[in-house]
């Protein structure tokens, strides 16, 4: 899921009907890829079915011939391409660009090999008129594919045939005219309806993300949410974690003697702290790698994957020297200093390799950052995670 939701990061472009922010078309693709690799599957292999089996037309109207065979294996490649790209959603079933182009090379050598149909059939014209209508549709529409992918191979393939048959002069000048109309008609019709799929497909990407994130976000801050961290967010990166043993950081930090700000300039001043607060956490965090969480009124919890014990302890003291020498102007004028309490704690899991809570762990930097607000606010108590029980916890090991 793409970081925190703005307009301007999920504006559409009307023409090209993608995102114009290239990260959010990549989550989009990406978020639709299980519905894309079903849909090509079945799409190419019902396509393929029927193009073999026309082949029966083919003997029928040419005889058992050279020709047939000819056409026979024009449509077998069309079949053979097909299974390839239905298999490549098997062998890549991360890439999304695998899927489009292997949809586009079906929809080419399908295009060509109908060509050759025209050429050796040229008595069937009108037949042929809406049997390419009808491809085009399903290019546009059937065949799962970039739109900017779509359109070309639809439109080049109606010029070639246009072009086949005013060389082949098997009609009248009225007859022609009505077969370039109608087929005008059928490719701006499903180029319109495949541009506007597109657009509704994004439309709900769109309103999904924003109430995803409403659900993950909090709302004055911008950070992650409790609920976020606990039913995913955490155990996310643990098993990450575990399964590369690497390390695992938290860090827990608390605005000290924040109720004395809302008691001396109200509530809105409190809140603009704690805005400047979570925006200088973030700023010194790693952006799509480190997590700041709104973890209570005034508490931010920190996740830092792949990050130990001395890299966590001199983050945090980086963030309360920076938070000293910050300060939050709550009225013209008037700027408020406040400092931080931290606790951290790390896990090691090339050391630890049995399972626990993530409440343990938790819950660990939650002591210590009250050990550090009993010995006086404004420092950082750490202590190594070895995973057992809350209460082997001992105040007097955390280290300044």
């Amino acid at each position: 899921m793409p970081p925190l939701v703005n307009d301007a990061a999920f504006n559409i472009s009307r023409l090209r009907a993608e995102f114009r922010d290239r990260t959010i078309e990549s989550h989009f693709n990406r978020h639709q890829l299980p519905r894309t690799q079903s849909q090509v599957r079945l799409a190419l292999l019902f396509c393929a079915t029927f193009y073999v089996a026309f082949a029966i037309t083919d003997v029928m109207a040419l005889g058992p011939g050279n020709d047939a065979l000819i056409l026979l294996l024009g449509r077998v490649s069309v079949a053979v391409s097909a299974l390839l790209s239905c298999a490549m959603t098997y062998w890549y079933p991360h890439s999304v660009r695998r899927i489009w182009l292997g949809a586009s090379v079906t929809e080419i050598i399908g295009m060509g090999t109908f060509m050759l149909v025209v050429l050796y059939r040229p008595a069937e014209t009108p037949w042929h008129a809406m049997a390419i209508s009808i491809m085009a549709l399903v290019v546009y529409l059937y065949i799962p594919n970039r739109v900017a992918f779509a359109l070309p191979i639809g439109i080049v393939a109606t010029i070639v045939f246009v072009a086949l048959v005013i060389w082949q002069d098997r009609l009248t000048s009225s007859e022609l005219v009505t077969m370039i109309m109608l087929l005008v008609l059928a490719n701006g019709f499903g180029c319109m309806a495949a541009h506007r799929y597109a657009l509704i497909r994004r439309e709900e990407f769109r309103v999904q993300s924003f109430l995803k994130n409403l659900s993950e976000r909090d709302p004055l801050t911008g950070c992650h949410n409790r609920r976020y961290l606990q039913q995913e967010l955490l155990n996310m990166e643990l098993s990450r974690a575990r399964r590369f043993r690497q390390s695992l950081a938290v860090v827990i930090c608390d605005i000290d003697h924040f109720k004395s700000i809302n008691d001396t300039y109200g509530h809105a001043a409190g809140d603009a702290v704690l805005v400047t607060f979570a925006n200088l956490l973030r700023s010194m965090t790693r952006e799509n790698v480190d997590s700041v969480i709104r973890y209570g009124g005034e508490e931010f919890l920190i996740v830092l994957p792949e990050t130990d014990m001395g890299g966590a302890v001199q983050l945090a003291e980086r963030m309360r020297g920076a938070l000293i020498g910050s300060g939050t102007e709550v009225a013209p004028g008037r700027v408020v200093g406040v400092t931080a309490s931290f606790g951290v704690t790390a896990v090691n899991f090339a050391l630890v390799e049995q399972r626990f809570a993530q409440e343990l762990l938790v819950d660990t930097a939650d002591r210590l950052l009250y050990a550090a607000k009993s010995s006086g606010r404004n420092n950082v108590k750490a202590l190594e995670f070895y995973g057992r029980e809350s209460s082997a916890f001992d105040t007097r090991k955390a280290a300044a």
